[in-house]
């Protein structure tokens, strides 16, 4: 019998969890089982870093990879999701949120990273020469004192202009700047500065002349000063020589300001990377994702690398519209451009997600005094721009399946099929595929297969950050989002409960099942080579994260509850987030590897069925607690009162609506 002490609170828990020596041994059979489905590529984890979870103690409102509850839930999703990598969304600079509320990460700066990239606690300890106090980084907590803090990021407690967070961190800066100039800090700091000049000097002169007095934080079309306005334009009004000089007086005049923007740069970069090196050190990669959109200040200083009289996406985004004609030339403007995007990339990241990668093969420009669409077929070219950069920046590590593209796409837009074959643009790129639209042509491992998709050059999950999420899913929920777009009700699970009947040689009766079909569903992720999943749908989250046509303030905001093992755990046991060994025997039972691996498939079963053990089900005994003597007699009795408060609560839970919506 399992012992488990009691603490004087009488923290009891009556869930089965694994010892750290049966998640070990679970790990361990998991990576087995993938090896002999042939799943040996990446095992990505999508998730937003401004989402992982945070304390109480720690929850500044918005989190990053760095935060040190980060490594926690990386550890636990190595071992239950059975992830070798982690993609994090753009972390591209903030700009503006939309009028909804909305802060998107895929609306941002392409090139400099946000504030809360910053990882404010760090930089209490000596590392970083204690230049923020412990009280300070309190007080940027304590500022976030949003109502569901707990369950939302609080982009604006990072974010706004003389937050306690804007305010505390000029105080480190004070702090750094009075360290001895040789001071590996400030050396490193320096050698930042040189080595970025080329982004990062347009940057900071943007934001000295954004944030004078006259411009009240207006972006630079509605500047005073036209010669403001044309400072990076090649066919400017003023000369060369003048704009220099403005230039030089700029930053001549406000160099604390300019050195502090540029400081934060520096220390998110850092902070970026020293978050890399621990997931590194837990055997995990890290993935980025370079959106295809820029920022206004990226606009501003490469004027001529961008078609203003042209703008890209669906008219509520109506986002930058890169010289696409111009990237033909690799020394255009707008390659130039487009390079440097990718070698930041390559440098933060040890692979990337091609936000909209489509756009780089059969661009879609739309005039925007007539709404006229035009079309350009570029082939790979810059594509191979793009991969020319990751490799020369990474060298021996470089690997092409590290790059991974987004080439689906609406029927108007984009077809990853030409004459019936795949385009020869995609055919050996990795392409992100899933199964939100399953049917019996599309959707599952075995019709890629059958589409002459190669399995190297596919990533395959069940859906990402814009899809319905699996449980509504499989709860029959209807697809708000698609009925929108449509007109008609979609609940997906009534057409492709027949496809995978078909495919697993099941009935629809039992995929209709909530957990049959979820288990089915991620069953079928198994056997690609490369697969992801974002991380709404192993946990088994309900809300959507990005309601593409409906979005609303909450979208991209949904955290990582701090409680995630218990909320995990108890999806787990209902079926309805990811048990990992089970689906694994279910791709095992379709492979007709349960009878050529008989003992594997059987251990696959056992880690099942300890996941899907129900609250109740494990027995406590109580050791003896030195600090709260209590007797063999009064022992028993508290542990019967527990069981019976227990035993009403499970019956109690039943008769609540389980599919209720757990934000």
């Amino acid at each position: 019998m399992k012992i488990a002490s009691v603490s004087p609170a009488q923290n009891i828990s009556f869930k089965r969890r694994l010892t750290s020596s049966e998640e070990k041994e679970m790990a361990q059979v998991n990576a087995k089982a993938k090896q002999l489905l042939g799943n040996t590529g990446n095992s990505v984890l999508i998730v937003h870093d401004a989402c992982l979870p945070q304390s109480a103690e720690r929850n500044t409102g918005v989190a990053n990879i760095l935060n040190s509850e980060s490594g926690g839930f990386f550890d636990f999703a190595k071992t239950y999701f059975g992830i070798n990598t982690i993609e994090v969304l753009p972390q591209g600079e903030f700009g503006r949120k939309h009028k909804n509320g909305l802060v998107c990460a895929y609306g941002y700066s392409a090139l400099g990273l946000n504030d809360s990239v910053i990882d404010a606690e760090a930089l209490t300890g000596e590392q970083w020469r204690y230049i923020l106090m412990p009280k300070e980084f309190k007080e940027i907590v304590d500022a976030n004192t949003v109502i569901d803090r707990a369950q939302m990021v609080n982009y604006e407690n990072i974010n706004r202009r003389n937050s306690a967070f804007d305010i505390n961190i000029r105080r480190a800066y004070g702090r750094f700047r009075t360290l001895d100039s040789n001071d590996p800090l400030k050396i490193e700091f320096n050698k930042f500065k040189l080595e970025n000049e080329e982004w990062l000097t347009p940057k900071t002169v943007y934001h000295l002349i954004k944030n004078k007095k006259e411009n009240r934080g207006h972006d630079w079309e509605r500047w005073h000063s036209r010669l403001d306005q044309q400072l990076y334009l090649s066919t400017s009004e003023y000369s060369q020589a003048e704009r220099q000089n403005r230039i030089n007086t700029l930053l001549s005049e406000n160099p604390k300001e300019a050195d502090f923007y540029r400081f934060k740069q520096f220390v998110a970069e850092k902070h970026l990377q020293e978050g890399r090196e621990i997931l590194h050190k837990k055997g995990l990669k890290l993935f980025g994702d370079m959106p295809v959109n820029f920022s206004k200040d990226e606009i501003w200083a490469n004027p001529d690398a961008f078609l203003h009289d042209h703008y890209i996406g669906a008219n509520d985004w109506r986002g930058p519209c890169l010289n696409y004609p111009a990237l033909r030339d690799e020394n255009s403007a707008a390659s130039r451009l487009l390079k440097l995007k990718a070698r930041l990339s390559a440098r933060r990241y040890d692979g990337t997600r091609i936000d909209v990668a489509w756009m780089y093969v059969n661009p879609k420009m739309i005039e925007a005094a007539t709404g006229k669409v035009e079309r350009l077929d570029l082939g790979d070219t810059a594509l191979r721009l793009i991969e020319h950069e990751f490799e020369s920046v990474q060298g021996g590590s470089y690997s092409p399946q590290n790059i991974i593209h987004e080439f689906k796409a609406s029927s108007d837009d984009f077809a990853m099929f030409r004459n019936g074959a795949l385009r020869p643009e995609v055919a050996e790129r990795v392409a992100i595929v899933e199964s939100e639209h399953l049917d019996n042509n599309w959707g599952s491992l075995d019709a890629f297969k059958k589409l002459g998709m190669n399995k190297d050059y596919i990533i395959y999950g069940v859906g990402d950050h814009t899809a319905q999420p699996l449980r509504p899913m499989a709860l029959g929920l209807e697809d708000s989002v698609a009925r929108s777009q449509s007109g008609y009700r979609t609940i997906r699970i009534n057409s492709q409960a027949g496809v995978l009947a078909e495919l697993y040689h099941d009935t629809v009766e039992n995929l209709m099942k909530p957990a049959e079909f979820i288990r089915t569903k991620f069953a079928d992720i198994m056997g690609a080579k490369h697969n992801f999943m974002f991380y709404m749908d192993p946990l088994g989250r309900m809300s959507r994260f990005d309601s593409q046509g409906l979005n609303h303030m909450e979208n991209y905001r949904y955290k990582i509850w701090s409680d995630y093992k218990d909320s995990y755990h108890n999806a787990v046991q209902k079926g309805l987030a990811l048990n990992l060994p089970d689906a694994l025997a279910r791709a095992f039972e379709k492979a007709g590897l349960a009878k050529e691996h008989p003992e594997l498939y059987k251990k696959l079963c056992k880690f099942a069925k300890i996941l899907k053990e129900p609250d109740g089900k494990e027995n406590i005994d109580v050791s003896q607690n030195t600090s709260n003597k209590l007797g063999a007699k009064k022992i028993a009795l508290i542990v019967a009162g527990v069981c019976v408060v227990a035993g009403l609560g499970l019956i109690i839970a039943k008769n609540l609506n389980n599919s209720s919506n757990n934000k």
